[in-house]
């Protein structure tokens, strides 16, 4: 069974804003995947708002670090936004929380990162 995963993007002056609801796994992926190839093409600035995650696999994990290592070489900011606890101990456990920039909120991610919102 797929779990339900909804995303959402805004697209802003200097990045795009992704928004992802519910679990995020190998059976599911491919949508977010998608989206990330096409910003990451496009030399955007990307921010991940995952206040609304439920669950995250450690092949998603592996497709954000993918993602951010591929921005980085595009000297593109590649950040995550408004983590909850249980989702935040993922990335701790990875060790993917020294490596990506995480942020309490949008605000203070524009500010860290110098951009308009």
């Amino acid at each position: 069974m797929v779990m339900r995963m909804k995303i959402t993007t805004e697209i802003k002056d200097e990045f795009v804003l992704i928004n992802v609801k519910g679990t995020l796994s190998i059976e599911n992926i491919s949508p977010f995947e998608t989206l990330l190839n096409k910003y990451v093409d496009e030399k955007r600035h990307i921010l991940i708002d995952l206040s609304e995650m439920t669950f995250i696999d450690s092949s998603s994990l592996g497709i954000i670090v993918v993602y951010y290592t591929k921005s980085e070489k595009n000297s593109k900011h590649f950040s995550l936004i408004n983590i909850n606890g249980d989702i935040m101990q993922m990335f701790k456990i990875t060790g993917l929380d020294k490596r990506i920039k995480i942020f309490d909120n949008l605000e203070s991610a524009a500010q860290n990162l110098d951009f308009s919102i």
